[in-house]
């Protein structure tokens, strides 16, 4: 349901270019499908039910359990495994990652939880179990840099040293 819910979003942008709105400032053939938990898990699903998701950002999402190779590429971003169940999960996400047609990058970032890649930490008690222990703008400055770059290099052809980019905010395995 959700990602059918992101590809209706998707085609009401496209259908909204009449001139009425500031649609002309957005260019919905260059659109990345993102989301948070499973959020993540439903861009991932809308994604590969819909080549107009030009990219794909999971932010700590775990994909559902019958999701199919992506031809967009992914950035996934994770916290630390913790548990049996966080490795069921990563080793889930990996195999949709390598069995995708386009480079993908899962960044595994040290101190982060689940509501680190969210604008939680900026309001929520500064608890490490639920928003990670980067502190509120380490939080939002690692999460939006890390996607903004993954953006200019997928979306906007910009010629740049992702994994470069990426590593510097965790453990960075680049999938072909």
């Amino acid at each position: 349901m959700r990602a059918a819910d992101l590809r209706f979003v998707l085609t009401q942008l496209g259908r909204l270019d009449d001139g009425r709105m500031d649609v002309g400032r957005m260019d919905v053939g260059r659109v990345a499908v993102t989301g948070h938990s499973l959020g993540g898990a439903a861009a991932m699903r809308a994604a590969q039910q819909e080549a107009r998701f030009g990219a794909v950002i999971n932010l700590d999402g775990g994909p559902d359990p019958e999701q199919g190779p992506l031809r967009q590429a992914v950035l996934a971003l994770t916290h630390e495994i913790r548990d049996k169940a966080d490795a069921g999960y990563l080793a889930l996400l990996s195999k949709v990652l390598e069995s995708g047609a386009a480079t993908s990058c899962r960044l595994t970032v040290p101190g982060s939880a689940d509501l680190t890649f969210t604008d939680a930490p900026l309001y929520l008690p500064p608890v490490p179990s639920v928003v990670g222990c980067l502190g509120p703008a380490g939080s939002v400055r690692m999460t939006t840099e890390t996607c903004a770059a993954f953006l200019d290099v997928t979306l906007r052809g910009r010629v740049l040293d992702l994994p470069a980019v990426l590593v510097r905010d965790g453990d960075l395995r680049v999938y072909p």
